[in-house]
């Protein structure tokens, strides 16, 4: 009886847990009151094209993209990834060269565009700087998706 008694409590308990773990999913286009943001402390802070991007502990991200906040309280989501467009064919082997060193490069010939995946937000952003700097006439950004993804 113990034992059946004790199985069943530990299985509420993961329910609960499990459902708590549900109630702080967070998705992008969510926003996000003043008071859970605070509870986080000091985040990580980027300036990107004028822009405030705060990024959210890791720990609440179901995936390996980053989740960050924007200067509203709105939830988006970073694949750590660089585009480069209007550049020539070569941009692979600069793009490879420069530090830091992406994870993958990946170019599609029919649009001329090259993306680049990085370890993290942090080199992801490091990287966009370094890539305007070296390549002004390119078009180079950091995507960053702040809706919701809709199905067709």
């Amino acid at each position: 009886m113990k034992k059946s008694f004790r199985r069943y409590i530990g299985l509420i308990g993961m329910s609960l847990a499990l459902a708590s773990g549900a109630a702080f999913a967070l998705t992008p286009g969510q926003k996000l009151p003043k008071s859970q943001i605070a509870q986080w402390g000091a985040l990580p802070v980027y300036d990107i094209d004028g822009s405030r991007i705060r990024v959210i502990p890791p720990q609440y991200s179901d995936s390996q993209d980053t989740l960050v906040l924007n200067e509203q309280g709105v939830v988006g989501k970073s694949a750590n990834e660089v585009v480069v467009a209007q550049a020539s064919a070569g941009v692979q082997a600069l793009i490879e060269q420069t530090q830091p060193r992406p994870v993958s490069v990946k170019r599609y010939e029919a649009t001329g565009i090259t993306v680049s995946t990085y370890a993290d937000f942090a080199q992801a952003v490091e990287a966009l700087r370094a890539l305007k700097a070296a390549l002004p006439s390119a078009q180079v950004g950091l995507p960053i998706l702040f809706t919701r993804p809709q199905p067709y």
